[in-house]
């Protein structure tokens, strides 16, 4: 799935960016040198270039005129309306931002190559950075829940019952894998009971499950909702939105970056506030958009996505929730048994709600 875009420009990512080596196989889809081909939006700042729906929705605001800075993000899908929504709200406080959709890079990997400012990309990127002495700090989520799902035909009736069994993955270190093998380590089985297929991203992943080449695989809750309308074959094992405390995406930066940009910081904390308000009370605009965004949705699979975001409390209001720090070291330690990474790193900086709780106060997100 594609996002619909204004204007798009196409940037190889120099394959020579790899800089960190545990991360060069982290995401979706990568490629060997760790390079890609990204496709950015380029429009600038000002409300003629954002969505009316994100414009209608007024409230406090931050002054970002003369602000500058390349976003990145993985390809949008159901449950990351959000991030579109923020980005928008910059642009609309007059930013000037270059939305980078990476296809085939890391957003740690594009950040330490000076390629970017600000990412919109999974919480184990910020585990992987600081591992590494990147030294990232993440300030905010689009999505504070995990919206990945462990799918498997109906004859797997649990997960114990995996083992010999194949999963499907995106790569030997793609985060749905990290997940698929923390679900057997819960289960009390070691990594190496199931096969693992490399497959692809979670559209690959999905069509290999529907196939039935595969016997179980890891994908994202709104691909879940699209196969249960082609398929009764397949279920539900595991949710782990529900079952870990791991947040999803978050928004990270170079902990200096932050240090010299607090304005944009604000800004990022304050438009997250406001996304995470309109998308907790706006199911039909929530849809509206949405069916803009993404191409192939359809109003009765984002409904219920939407309405799995509620019941998992994806787009919390309070800061603390929005950014849970403990989340974060539990999902460093199911990196240390899922092999992600080789030892713990210090944490104590990774994650910063300072901004999002100066947002509160000024009134972000409180329009409900």
């Amino acid at each position: 799935m594609r996002p619909t875009m204004k204007r798009y420009r196409w940037a190889a990512v120099a394959s020579g960016i790899c800089l960190l080596a545990s991360a060069c196989g982290s995401g979706a889809a990568s490629s060997a040198g760790g390079g890609g081909t990204t496709a950015v939006d380029s429009s600038g700042g000002g409300s003629g270039d954002v969505d009316p729906i994100i414009t209608a929705y007024q409230g406090p605001k931050v002054d970002l005129s003369g602000v500058s800075l390349t976003v990145t993000s993985s390809e949008p899908d159901g449950l990351t309306m959000g991030e579109l929504f923020m980005f928008g709200k910059l642009k609309q406080w007059g930013a000037n931002v270059d939305h980078v959709v990476l296809t085939s890079t890391s957003g740690i990997q594009t950040m330490v190559a000076g390629k970017s400012d600000l990412a919109a990309q999974g919480a184990d990127e910020v585990v992987l950075g600081n591992a590494q002495g990147a030294h990232v700090t993440a300030i905010g989520s689009p999505d504070s829940k995990q919206h990945y799902v462990l799918v498997a035909k109906k004859s797997v009736k649990d997960v114990k019952a995996l083992s010999g069994k194949s999963i499907a993955m995106s790569g030997p270190s793609g985060f749905d894998t990290l997940l698929s093998k923390y679900a057997l380590h819960q289960a009390g089985m070691q990594p190496n009971a199931a096969k693992f297929v490399q497959i692809g991203g979670s559209p690959d992943r999905a069509a290999a499950l529907l196939s039935g080449t595969v016997d179980a695989a890891t994908i994202f809750l709104a691909g879940w909702e699209n196969l249960q309308t082609k398929s009764d074959k397949l279920h539900l094992l595991k949710n782990f939105a529900q079952t870990t405390d791991f947040p999803g995406d978050v928004y990270y930066a170079k902990a200096d970056y932050l240090k010299a940009n607090p304005k944009l910081a604000l800004g990022v904390a304050c438009a997250n506030l406001e996304a995470n308000d309109w998308l907790r009370n706006n199911e039909d605009q929530y849809v509206k958009f949405a069916l803009k965004k993404v191409q192939g949705s359809d109003e009765a699979s984002l409904k219920q996505i939407w309405q799995d975001a509620i019941s998992a409390k994806m787009w919390p209001s309070d800061p603390a929730d929005i950014l849970p720090g403990q989340g974060l070291k539990d999902l460093q330690q199911a990196m240390l048994i899922s092999g992600e990474i080789n030892k713990a790193s210090d944490l104590s900086e990774a994650t910063d709600d300072s901004y999002l709780q100066k947002a509160a106060d000024m009134g972000c997100g409180s329009q409900h």
